[in-house]
C-alpha cells in the first residue's frame, strides 16, 4: 500500500458529505469498501473515490 490516507467513520462521512448513518448503511449494503483494523472500521481514500465514481450521474441537456 502506498501513502494512502486512511479515514475514520467520521472523516469518511465528512469527505463524502454524508451522515455517519448513511455511511453505515452504504457499508452494510456493500456499496462502499472498508477495512477493519483491530475493532475499528477504516476507509482508504481510493475506496471513497471509487464510491463517488460509481455514484456519478451524467448531466443532461435541457431543451
Amino acid at each position: 500500500m502506498s501513502n494512502q490516507k486512511i479515514y475514520t467513520n467520521k472523516e469518511a462521512s465528512e469527505y463524502l458529505r454524508i451522515s455517519e448513518i448513511t455511511l453505515w448503511r452504504e457499508r452494510k449494503a456493500g456499496k462502499i469498501s472498508f477495512r477493519r483494523v483491530a475493532s475499528k472500521v477504516v476507509f482508504l481514500q481510493e475506496d471513497l473515490e471509487k464510491y463517488l465514481d460509481q455514484n456519478k450521474r451524467e448531466a443532461f441537456a435541457v431543451k
